[in-house]
């Protein structure tokens, strides 16, 4: 069964590195000595990946970052994931609901609906704590369209 993520069950493990630099075992084995990209620090840099490979899997989107800075980056990540997930609060209590009274298969299709309800919340939190319009994102973008018209 595909699961929400795409892919079917677990994914297959990358091999383990040697190491990542700091000789503990851990880490995707970059550490070649280079330039780190956020301070210009010349040391043994770590890969960074952009993209979570826990979430979307292997990708290429990395920067080379030297430990300090790809640790503070790191914090920053946890920060920003554990903010949005508050901010999906209505899907948690929408699924387990759900699951409590099984009024509908919680497959992923249903899960997914989930979600969007709980963005859909969201937008309609945004809108009222800040006095917008209800369709104020799409007349944002039909002036941007607008805009661009009489630039041409």
């Amino acid at each position: 069964m595909k699961k929400a993520n795409g892919r079917n069950g677990a994914r297959p493990r990358e091999p383990k590195s040697k190491s990542n630099g700091n000789g503990n075992g851990n880490g995707n084995g970059y550490n070649k000595y280079g330039v780190c990209s956020k301070c210009e620090k010349e040391t043994i840099l770590t890969e960074h990946h952009i993209w979570k490979r826990s979430v979307w899997g292997p990708n290429d989107c990395t920067v080379f970052l030297c430990r300090d800075c790809h640790d503070e980056l790191e914090r920053k990540v946890r920060i920003m994931e554990n903010m949005i997930l508050r901010l999906f609060m209505f899907c948690y209590e929408a699924l387990y609901y759900d699951f409590m009274n099984g009024e509908e298969e919680l497959n992923d299709e249903h899960i997914m609906k989930i979600c969007f309800g709980g963005l859909e919340e969201i937008k309609k939190s945004v809108t009222e704590s800040i006095e917008l319009e209800e369709d104020w994102a799409i007349k944002r973008m039909q002036n941007k369209v607008s805009l661009k018209k009489i630039e041409e």
